[in-house]
Parts: C-alpha cells; structure tokens; sequence
C-alpha cells in the first residue's frame, strides 16, 4: 500500500504498474467512451419505430445499474429542454398508470436482466408502446418473435463502460416521437469535443497536468461525497456507481439545492471530518438562484476543515458538460483503482449475488415459459 502524496503520484504515472494492477483492460474501455459515443450516433440511425409510437404521452425507461444510468441522464436533459414526462424504473414493476398511452423502453446490456424483462413483460401485457435496447439475450429474443422494435448494440463491454451505447439511443427515440433534446450539429461535435478532453485525463497525461489524477490522489484515503445540480443532477449517482464499482470504495451524492433542505444540516456537526472530502460537479447553466446556494454550502463545508473541489465540466453545451464530466469520473474511479492496487473490472459480489438468485428462482425459464404462451 503507497501512503505518501510522493508515492501516490509516481504510481498514476506508471502505466507499466498500472497496466499490471488492471488485467481487465478496463482503461481501454474508458478510453474508448468518444468513440463508443460516436458508434451510438451512427447505431441509432438505424431505429425505426411504428406511428402510433408517435402519440405516447410518456416515455418509460426500465433498466438496472450500468443499463439505467442512461435513462437517468437523458430524463435530466429532457427535463429541460421538452414537455414530456420521463421516468426511470428501477424494479421489476412498472407504475400503476402505464397503459397503451405509455412508451417502455427495456434497456439491458446483457438483455438477460430479470426486473427489465418483468417489465417488459407487463407492459407488453398492458398494451404499452415497446421498444427493446441490448447487446443479446432474452430480450432480443422476445422482441424478435414478438415484433417489437428492437435495437442492437454491440457487446463485448462491462455494462458500466457502455453507457454512451446505452444513453444516445434513447435521443433518437425522443426525437423519433417528435422531441429532439440535442441539435445534430451538438452529436456531429461530441466526438471530437471528447476526445480532446480524454486526452487530459488519461494515463498518458501526467499528474500535474490531469485532473483525474489530481481528485483521485485527493479522494484516496477518504470516504468521497459528490453534489451536482441542474442536468448533472445524475452524473453525481454516475460517480458513485463507478467509484463503488471499479475502485470497490463506498461513495455519497446528493443534489443541489435538494440538499439544502436536509443534508446540509450533516455539516453542522461532523463525525469524522478528516475522512471525507467532497467533489461539487458546478454547471454553466445552473438556475440564478443556485449560485448563491453553492457559495454558502462550499463556505460552510470550507470553514470546518473538510476538503472540497468545485469542477465545472469541460464544455460549451449541456450535453458536451455532462458527458465529459462522465468521463472524468471514469477516470477518477480508475486511478482509485490503481492506488488501492485492485482490478477495476471484476464485480465479483454482483455475479455470484445474480448467480444464486437465479439458482433459485429461476427467473430466465419462467420469462421463456411466458413468451411461448403468449407466441402460441
């Protein structure tokens, strides 16, 4: 274990060092995030959907972990930019109200995760307007013989790292029922707007120069708190999925101004304030009323001797801001990795949790059972 800043900066600059601790390649899938994000555009061009689609008065999107993230920020960029409700579903039941006036929208890398398919099957059963995203599996399987739209991605990645397969789909879909969210001049810049960052985080950009490192050489050690606001509001969960899942470190976030109401009042008297540190995710397009709000919460944060980073992400639009401060906190997540010395891509307790719950409850034959029944 490395326990000096000296120590912690030589090994983020190693890649030999880190190339031996990550024997999962997953720096090459993080690496890959602008050209996955390109590949997603040029995928989504090939989704058609049926008329009456068109006339859905929400939008329903089902998924779990890395698979839901996606619907999370694109319900945070439609909440400001179109009329239309959005919900993520994180379950295996849908709300009472889907009915044949619903678009559910099943996304599972995997396309074998048993509460999107529960899912898929009700609202399947309701009537519900139904469109599929996976790489495979029982959900490709279902929409092929029930003839539902269906889009095929490409597999092959850690569900976490195929977020932008996963998340520029659904604009396709919005703009498909007739609300765009992102112009195409926007989606023709991401890539190279991405690049460009990618090329500051990753681990051929040295410590001094790259703010990846430099955050996660500050978190090392401590118990991270991450607060966003606005269309970032989901990037703070974004964070604290990939530090849990890549770095196997316990993480918060919470939302401004949502936290002035309630954990604000934690940082009136602190238990062990030497162990956090928080990351505040700050936005070019934050309402005039926040700004004030995060003055006060960093000042007072500030005052007790606990230590904060204010980040604005790189970025001229919405959707460039939340897509490279994703990429930074992969990159964050990763050098936590690299410094507590541990294999970023195994999630060895999330398989062997889905291994013994199938075992015994067998979920994929009961879902094969039912779509026979119901192709009969």
């Amino acid at each position: 274990m490395v326990n000096s800043g000296i120590d912690l900066r030589s090994l983020l600059d190693d890649e030999k060092t880190m190339e031996s601790i990550d024997r999962g390649n997953m720096r090459l899938m993080i690496r890959s995030f602008p050209k996955l994000v390109n590949d997603a555009v040029v995928i989504s061009q090939n989704l058609t959907i049926p008329d009456k689609y068109r006339k859905a008065r929400e939008i329903i999107i089902c998924g779990m972990g890395g698979s839901a993230i996606g619907g999370d920020l694109f319900r945070d960029l439609s909440d400001k930019t179109i009329p239309l409700n959005i919900s993520v579903i994180r379950d295996y039941d849908l709300p009472k109200h889907v009915d044949d006036n619903s678009l559910v929208i099943a996304v599972s890398y995997s396309g074998n995760t048993e509460e999107t398919l529960e899912c898929f099957k009700q609202a399947y059963e309701r009537g519900a307007c139904v469109l599929g995203i996976a790489s495979n599996g029982l959900l490709e399987k279902a929409c092929s013989r029930l003839k539902i739209p269906f889009l095929k991605i490409p597999g092959g990645y850690q569900p976490r790292a195929a977020l932008p397969l996963l998340f520029i789909p659904l604009l396709k879909v919005a703009e498909l029922i007739g609300f765009p969210i992102v112009k195409e001049s926007e989606l023709k810049r991401l890539y190279g707007v991405l690049e460009e960052y990618n090329k500051t985080v990753s681990p051929e950009s040295p410590v001094e120069r790259n703010l990846a490192k430099q955050l996660a050489i500050k978190l090392y050690g401590n118990i991270p708190i991450i607060y966003s606001l606005g269309h970032l509001k989901s990037v703070a969960l974004r964070y604290k999925d990939q530090i849990n899942e890549n770095a196997k470190m316990r993480a918060m976030c919470d939302q401004i101004p949502e936290l002035n109401h309630n954990e604000v009042e934690a940082w009136e008297r602190i238990d062990f304030k030497e162990l956090l540190y928080v990351i505040l995710i700050d936005t070019r397009f934050k309402n005039k009323y926040v700004a004030e709000s995060i003055r006060e919460l960093v000042s007072k944060i500030e005052s007790e001797g606990v230590g904060i980073s204010v980040v604005t992400p790189y970025g001229e639009t919405m959707i460039e801001e939340m897509l490279t401060a994703i990429l930074l906190g992969d990159w964050i997540s990763y050098y936590l990795a690299m410094l507590r010395r541990i294999d970023p891509t195994p999630v060895s307790l999330i398989s062997e949790f889905k291994k013994r719950r199938e075992e015994k409850v067998r979920y994929s034959e009961a879902f094969e059972k039912w779509l026979s029944k119901v192709c009969k």
